[in-house]
């Protein structure tokens, strides 16, 4: 597992306020990757969702979203999953992959409570990082970077994400940059060919 086993332990310590950022902020990370064009014209309704998944998980870090905005972003979620092909071009099946990601953190956010959920997203983070590293390494000079970085820096925000007292400001901050390393990952990886376009 590429994250930091303790922060993974310390779930179960955490009141749902911190529960419900780190799920957020776990979000931010993920979801960022909407603005590749390779979204557009193909995968216009699912860009909007993941656009939708990052704009409310960013208004809950902040402390400005509830359950209607979860509720109504489960909704989104639901749909663009029923609407999307797994089995389709590599890009769209990563694309999948995220909104299923998008859905299983939506449960911490709705259920706070609940420390298994935050567990479930934990681990699904770990993958996906742990995977978008390998990408990276295949990609080489060419993909802008070469070995394990995105696990690295899962780990290292996700101990300062459990942590009590960060300036919501500043969380949001790091899961941004985090962000944007990972689209990076994503977008030097598929050709237009993997996303169907000129097939």
């Amino acid at each position: 597992m590429t994250g930091d086993q303790t922060a993974v332990e310390q779930t179960g310590y955490l009141d749902p306020a911190r529960r419900l950022r780190a799920g957020a902020l776990l979000l931010v990370r993920y979801c960022g990757i909407h603005s590749d064009p390779r979204f557009s014209p193909w995968f216009e309704r699912e860009r909007d969702v993941l656009a939708g998944v990052v704009e409310t998980a960013r208004a809950a870090v902040r402390g400005r979203a509830g359950r209607t905005d979860f509720e109504q972003l489960r909704a989104g979620l639901d749909d663009a999953l029923e609407s999307s092909d797994p089995e389709g071009p590599p890009f769209q099946a990563e694309i999948f992959d995220h909104l299923v990601f998008a859905t299983g953190v939506l449960d911490v956010l709705r259920a706070p409570e609940d420390a298994d959920a935050l567990n479930c997203a934990l681990e699904r983070a770990d993958e996906l990082a742990e995977a978008h590293d390998g990408m990276a390494q295949e990609c080489g000079p060419a993909g802008g970077r070469g070995g394990a970085v995105l696990g690295a820096l899962e780990t290292e925000a996700r101990r300062l994400d459990v942590s009590a007292g960060e300036d919501p400001v500043v969380a949001l901050a790091r899961s941004e940059e985090f962000a944007a390393a990972y689209a990076r990952s994503i977008a030097a990886y598929y050709t237009d060919a993997d996303a169907g376009i000129g097939a």
